[in-house]
Parts: structure tokens; sequence; C-alpha cells
């Protein structure tokens, strides 16, 4: 029997039911997935002859299941169980001192929070600017005081104190005199529309 006329086994079919029914890949799966066809020659705007056709559509939709796969598989880790949310400022005063270009150190911290990511304990982050208002009760707005700056924040995700503390010890910001500050972020304490 040909590949071509080759029927799927029920526990193939099963499988693929169950694909089906749970939620779409992310679209940063699709577009690996298609990039790795691309790159093999197998997606053309031409139209390939029917027998290659069967073929390429069974190689794409197992690439694209093999890949869905892959993306949803986590490594085991010891951040299991309920989560909670927690807010890591980064702080820069006068003792730190990237010892790299501005641009290195970015780089490096933002492998450390792919990482994370992709361990699902990081929900945001991003670098603040040095410039701000600082608003007061008593007087108009101010700007920053000089000194101590939080240049940077991420909201991470653990389901612990010791597992937040654990993740806020790998930032490299630490390497480079930078000071974090760690808050868990009460799941009571929701504002309402602002």
């Amino acid at each position: 029997m040909e590949n071509k006329d080759r029927e799927w086994t029920e526990q193939e079919r099963a499988e693929l039911a169950a694909l089906l029914r749970q939620s779409a890949p992310p679209a940063e799966l699709e577009r690996r997935v298609i990039g790795r066809l691309a790159t093999a020659g197998l997606l053309t705007r031409r139209r390939a002859p029917v027998a290659h056709r069967s073929w390429l559509l069974a190689a794409g939709l197992a690439l694209l299941l093999v890949g869905f796969g892959l993306g949803r598989w986590q490594a085991p880790s010891s951040n299991a169980g309920p989560m909670a949310r927690y807010l890591l400022l980064l702080h820069e005063d006068e003792s730190f001192r990237p010892a790299r270009a501005p641009a290195a150190l970015q780089a490096e911290v933002g492998r450390w929070a792919r990482h994370l990511q992709q361990a699902g304990e990081l929900i945001e982050g991003d670098r603040l600017g040095r410039q701000g208002h600082l608003l007061t009760p008593s007087g108009p707005a101010t700007g920053l005081a000089p000194g101590d700056v939080i240049a940077g924040f991420f909201v991470l995700r653990a389901v612990s104190d010791e597992r937040a503390l654990a993740i806020a010890r790998t930032c490299p910001h630490l390497a480079y005199g930078g000071r974090l500050e760690l808050r868990r972020i009460q799941p009571d304490g929701r504002v309402g529309a602002l």
C-alpha cells in the first residue's frame, strides 16, 4: 500500500480529534512551522502534482502537530500549584555599574526574561524612562529625585514567596550593582475601574 492510500489508525484519529478540540496553537508556533516549511522548500507558489500535494499536506500537518505538542509541553517546574503575582522593581543608584555596553546588558536581561516567560513565570516587564514626575499632595508635580531610580519592572508569577525570591536572585541586574525590590501583588487589593 502506498503512503497516499494509507488509512489513519483509530488511535491517530482519536489523537487528531483531541488536538482539534483544544485551543488553537499560538501564533508564534504557526510562524515557526511556516518558516521551517518554507526553509525546507515545502512551500511554493506553484502547485505540486497531485501525488506530491498529499505528501506535503501530511508533512505539514505532522510538523504542525509535533510543534503544537512541543509548544504545549512544559518542563516540570518547581513552580506548580496556585500562582501569586509579584512586582520586581529594578533600582539603580550610584553603585550600579554595568560592566558592558547598555545594549549588551539589555540583551542579557532580555534572555533572562524570555527564559522566565517560557517557564510561565513572567507576565510582563519593561525598562522605564529616566525622566518622570513625582506627584505630591502638597504641591505641584516635580521631577524625580536624583539618586535611586527605578529603571524597570517585571511582573512575575510564582507559587510562593520563596520561589519568587529564587527567581529574583537570578536577575542579571544584581550582578552589576543594581538592587531589586520584590513585592507580592495582593489579590484582594484590586483597584476598581480607573
